[in-house]
Parts: C-alpha cells; sequence; structure tokens
C-alpha cells in the first residue's frame, strides 16, 4: 500500500506528482498521530479524573488550533488564486475593448469603401 502517489492539479494546469514522503503527507500523518493519543475518557477509570477531563481538552484545543492555522494557509492560497483571476479578467477585459475598438474601425473603413464605389 506504500506504494502510490498523489497528483495535484497547479495553479498554472501542469500536475504535480506528490509522493507519501514529501511534506503534505507528512502533516496528515501527524493528525492521524494525535488522534491515536487521545484519552478514551469512558474506558479510562482513575482517581484524576478532573485532569483526565484537562488533559482532553487541551488535547482538543491543540487540534483544533492546528485545524485553525492550516484553514488560515488555506484562504492564503484562495486569495493568490483570486488575485490572479481577477488579474486575468482584467487583462481580459481590455482585449475585449481592443478587439472592440479595431472592429469598430473596420466596420467604418468597409462601410467608407462602399460609399466610395457607389460614389
Amino acid at each position: 500500500m506504500d506504494n502510490y502517489e498523489i497528483n495535484i492539479l497547479r495553479r498554472d494546469g501542469n500536475w504535480k506528482k506528490v509522493n507519501p514522503n514529501d511534506r503534505i503527507m507528512d502533516s496528515l500523518e501527524e493528525n492521524e498521530g494525535l488522534e491515536k493519543k487521545s484519552i478514551n475518557l469512558k474506558d479510562k477509570k482513575s482517581k484524576n479524573n478532573f485532569l483526565d477531563y484537562l488533559n482532553e481538552v487541551n488535547f482538543i484545543i491543540g487540534k483544533l488550533e492546528v485545524l485553525e492555522n492550516e484553514k488560515n494557509k488555506l484562504k492564503d492560497q484562495l486569495k493568490i488564486c483570486e488575485q490572479e483571476f481577477l488579474n486575468k479578467k482584467i487583462n481580459t477585459e481590455d482585449k475585449i475593448n481592443s478587439l472592440s475598438k479595431e472592429k469598430e474601425m473596420l466596420d467604418k473603413t468597409i462601410n467608407l469603401i462602399k460609399n466610395l464605389k457607389k460614389f
């Protein structure tokens, strides 16, 4: 099962192959490791239930912080993508305006030629 790879679509439209040993996979494995360390409070019977609950809450807060950091990284990536699309849109609109003006000039020239032929 270790002989696999992941293909990720990059912003430039090309695919990137990611091996299981890359950093992306390391972060996933770290999250899985954290889940395994979780304390099952129902199974554990000890005199320090309060401390067990505090440890569990601390563990949950740690997981939430990891998720929040990952969410912020993804939002930053989305902002970069959004800016690239906005730039592309502006460039495309400029090209459309330029082509519209060129078409208008061609139409006027054709009409002028037709009128000169009638003259």
